[in-house]
């Protein structure tokens, strides 16, 4: 209980609680634009991995856990992971909606003169449909991108009264949108998904001339969405010149019950999974030998090599030029896409597409060039720094390891193979990022460990970076969205590439002390 259960609840709540007040004072009250998705879905399932590796993992090491594959110890992170990451899940969709404030207000026109809500009740609106703004997406799901789900984002201007109309000088106070969807299958033909859009379009158009959009109870300003983007540029194509137009979803159900039962579950989900883990805890025995290993340092060992790595002196060596170069051409690109008008958060895939992102039409055509310039390419804001960090701590191993040529080659060939496998899986899906490539070095610096072609004292810190980079990435990318084939594409590419390195290519040997105290020596 007190070596390992009560770090464990200790670690779960500050992190639930740290968690949710960065989220609600980023996003709730600074209102960064940042994806609600990322925020809410993929960085808490991502982020509790490290406080869980870095402090509880020492611990569970005292458990005498046995099986035949030894798969018990990762099964308990992943355990404890699990439990943090529910209830800090369900916790930010409460928040949004609990520290949500109701206005009320006598019109639209009033709108401007409060500071902005999340929610509104409005005494007089009117819904007009005769000048909708309009914008047409599409997009892949599912766990192998095999359902493409086409949209039709509608956009109304929202006014005070039937009798008003919108002029040329004149621009809406807000908006009520609604997103119109249609699910595929995505191993059609290309003519069969032109046949379905279009077949699509007018049954839309009778469904919004048939839809009320004037029958709500309250309005809702919802966060960054994928439905939110696609609003803000239907409204954006017809008037250019408006900026940050206030987006609004009719909610038709009771005020009062917005937020269910999720202030239950967040205490449920967390009492259900700490009740597990303390199952999980009480049954095996402790390991004498690993208690008195234990100390009040154990914990910060496992970043001794992160220290050494980031040394200034290794810095000074210019041991990671390669990657400097690599990092700065895509954050250069990213900059001069945001500068040229096409966004920040994200960009579109028409955009895209016409700056050299990957797809299987243009390549077939003879834009072989696609498969290198789409590496380079990013969809937007957190996805460029999300690779950058993912970059950033393998070439603090890698890159030392290997020459330059080496890893420059390995990070472009591996770009090049994740190109090639996801044009080959998904036949019309636009394909941007450095991850296939980055995957690839993962793989390599995989194969190099497995080869015993690294510091055995540096084995354990290049393991915990790798291992959960590779395992994780490939989790998320199961629930759709994500480009699995170009992740899997790289790490295979990866892995071949370091182990013709560790059999063929000249790389340092691990260091050895001198039994008479001389300066340790490197060779190979």
């Amino acid at each position: 209980m007190r070596l390992i259960y009560l770090p464990f609840l200790i670690i779960a709540i500050g992190f639930i609680l740290i968690y949710s007040f960065l989220d609600w004072l980023i996003v709730i009250v600074l209102e960064l634009p940042l994806s609600q998705d990322l925020v809410h879905l993929w960085l808490p399932m991502l982020l509790p991995w490290m406080p869980v590796f870095i402090w509880l993992n020492p611990r569970i090491k005292l458990l005498i856990l046995k099986d035949k594959r030894g798969n018990l110890p990762f099964f308990y992170r992943f355990a404890a992971v699990f439990a943090i990451a529910v209830p800090t899940i369900i916790a930010q969709d409460y928040i949004v909606i609990a520290t949500g404030k109701l206005t009320q207000l006598q019109s639209i026109n009033e709108i401007n003169n409060t500071a902005l809500s999340k929610y509104y009740k409005l005494k007089t609106h009117f819904v007009d449909k005769r000048h909708v703004a309009v914008y047409h997406r599409a997009e892949a799901s599912g766990r192998y991108n095999e359902t493409l789900i086409f949209h039709i984002d509608v956009a109304c201007p929202l006014l005070d009264r039937p009798d008003s109309s919108i002029q040329s000088n004149i621009t809406p106070k807000a908006w009520v949108c609604y997103d119109f969807s249609k699910s595929i299958s995505n191993r059609v033909s290309d003519d069969q998904k032109q046949a379905e859009f279009k077949s699509f379009d007018p049954l839309v158009n009778d469904e919004f001339k048939e839809k009320d959009f004037d029958k709500f109870v309250y309005l809702d300003r919802i966060g960054m969405t994928d439905r939110t983007k696609a609003y803000q540029k239907a409204i954006t194509q017809q008037i250019p010149d408006i900026k940050k137009p206030i987006i609004l979803e009719g909610v038709d159900t009771a005020f009062e019950t917005r937020s269910g039962d999720k202030l239950i579950w967040i205490f449920g989900s967390f009492g259900i999974g700490a009740a597990v883990w303390f199952l999980m805890v009480i049954i095996p025995k402790i390991s004498t030998a690993e208690l008195k290993k234990l100390n009040e340092k154990s914990s910060s060992a496992n970043l001794k090599v992160f220290k050494r790595a980031l040394s200034i002196d290794n810095l000074k060596k210019s041991n990671m030029l390669i990657t400097i170069i690599i990092i700065g051409l895509n954050l250069l690109i990213f900059v001069i896409m945001v500068f040229a008008g096409l966004g920040v958060v994200s960009f579109g895939a028409q955009d895209l597409l016409a700056w050299g992102a990957d797809f299987r039409p243009k390549v077939i055509e003879g834009q072989w060039w696609r498969l290198l310039t789409s590496v380079f390419l990013h969809g937007g804001l957190m996805h460029v720094l999300m690779n950058m960090y993912g970059l950033f701590f393998v070439a603090i191993f890698l890159e030392p390891m290997l020459e330059r040529v080496k890893y420059a080659a390995a990070y472009l060939i591996c770009g090049l193979a994740a190109s090639l496998v996801s044009i080959w899986w998904h036949p019309a899906s636009v394909g941007v990022g450095a991850s296939g490539a980055i995957f690839g070095l993962y793989g390599v610096l995989t194969a190099l460990i497995i080869a015993n072609k690294v510091n055995v004292k540096e084995r354990k810190g290049m393991l915990l970076v790798s291992l959960p980079f590779i395992i994780i990435n490939l989790l998320i990318g199961l629930s759709g969205g994500i480009d699995n084939s170009a992740h899997i594409g790289g790490l295979v590419c990866g892995l071949i590439i370091g182990f013709l390195y560790a059999g063929f290519a000249n790389l340092p040997e691990e260091k050895k002390k001198n039994p008479a105290k001389t300066p340790s020596t490197s060779v190979g």
